[in-house]
């Protein structure tokens, strides 16, 4: 059957073209680094003053008798990831005082939360909780786990436009030279990258949406095509990643058996 593909394969050049578009993989990146942004802005805005405020009275913190707390709220994930927000209200030598609160910390723990108000004595107006103060190290573990979640999202995507931009240069190269349609068998799939071995046994990695459709052969083998610089390409089923004419498509979908 190869042959006959071969046959229909037109002699002229064939632009050949990236089954990912490279402004997917900008998106991504963009995508990425602006989560990224947020958790850090998040860290730095809402965990990171009170976790600062809180070492530096954690050794002289005094419970706080003319003080409550407004709008006590804890929520937990799985019992392992805990949210406390909260805002004391407290009366100091400058007036009434309203402080927000936000611990934010892994710990095992389940059922609800009672919460002691604590200020520091050498700061007027700076209070926390009894919860913050005892899991400080937790919410430090916490806010780490956050920033490294972060720079991994601002690390991963350009790996992935390299790999990106590695293969579309492998295209490049393809498309300035003679080709000839090749049986490739599909090795396997792992997330994006779908394996392939050309007829020498040599494998060929290749980036594309999950599971598409390959111009199947029948046998586990699909149509690619390959060149003099050894790299093999897949062809997807609807022959787009060729540029071919509508008639040519039509020829080689034919010789195609069912």
């Amino acid at each position: 059957m190869i042959e006959r593909l071969r046959a229909l394969w037109p002699t002229r050049p064939i632009k050949l073209r990236s089954p990912v578009a490279a402004w997917r993989g900008w998106v991504f990146a963009l995508f990425c680094v602006l989560f990224a942004g947020g958790i850090l802005a998040y860290v730095g805005i809402s965990l990171a003053p009170g976790l600062i405020d809180d070492v530096q009275m954690r050794n002289r913190a005094r419970p706080v008798q003319m003080a409550r707390i407004e709008g006590g709220r804890c929520s937990s994930r799985l019992a392992l990831l805990h949210s406390c927000e909260a805002t004391v209200v407290a009366t100091t030598k400058e007036g009434l005082v309203r402080r927000p609160l936000n611990h934010v910390f892994f710990d095992l723990h389940v059922g609800g939360w009672t919460a002691q108000v604590l200020a520091d004595p050498e700061r007027a107006g700076v209070f926390s909780t009894d919860i913050g103060l005892d899991r400080i190290w937790h919410r430090f573990g916490t806010a780490l786990f956050f920033i490294v979640i972060a720079l991994v999202m601002l690390v991963s995507p350009w790996s992935h436009l390299r790999r990106a931009a590695a293969e579309r240069r492998r295209i490049a190269t393809l498309s300035e030279q003679p080709v000839t349609p090749v049986a490739l068998a599909i090795q396997g799939w792992q997330g994006q990258v779908v394996t392939l071995a050309d007829p020498s046994g040599a494998s060929h990695r290749w980036t594309m949406p999950n599971k598409t459709p390959l111009f199947a052969l029948g046998g586990g083998y699909v149509l690619g095509v390959t060149g003099a610089s050894g790299e093999a390409f897949p062809l997807d089923e609807k022959l787009r990643w060729a540029r071919l004419t509508d008639l040519e498509r039509a020829a080689l979908k034919q010789a195609r058996p069912a």
